[in-house]
């Protein structure tokens, strides 16, 4: 019994690092991990959005030409593959919608501008909340403020 009382509080020791060593090591891995997911997010919402930015910049009919087709290529697609793995489902779901919108008012010929800046604003205020900003108190007209002359009249407000 004496050699149990001696014993116990090193073995409790030894026990209490190792366990201690693991969990600070788990958790230095997690965050290493979640750190590259962050960088490929970016690196693909950047891919993601250069199209759109480019319409902003060139809005020639020859600038929404080359936009159109940029989009309908096979790097883009595969850039849309890479977001559905990688991105946040809210931003894979606001991708998604601005989508729909958009293949629905091409096949319908029924533009809503409104709804399309609504669902732009959507998707990069998921984007904004994916890197970080997760308690933002902007909406989706706020974040096209610096891209469109007169968001008021889109927006209604």
């Amino acid at each position: 019994m004496n050699w149990i009382q001696i014993i116990t509080p090193p073995l409790l020791m030894i026990i209490g690092g190792i366990v201690t060593w693991f969990i600070k090591s788990r958790a230095e891995e997690l965050r290493a991990t979640e750190q590259r997911l962050e960088e490929t997010r970016r690196k693909l919402y950047i891919q993601i959005l250069e199209p759109y930015i480019t319409l902003f910049a060139d809005r020639t009919p020859q600038g929404q030409a080359k936009v159109i087709k940029t989009i309908q290529s096979i790097e883009y697609r595969k850039v849309v593959f890479e977001l559905n793995l990688f991105a946040s489902d809210t931003v894979v779901s606001a991708h998604n919608g601005l989508m729909e919108h958009a293949f629905e008012a091409e096949k319908t010929g029924n533009q809503n501008p409104k709804e399309l800046m609504r669902r732009w604003g959507a998707l990069l205020l998921e984007i904004r909340r994916s890197l970080g900003n997760k308690k933002t108190n902007l909406r989706e007209f706020d974040m096209l403020r610096a891209m469109i002359k007169d968001i008021e009249g889109v927006s209604g407000g």
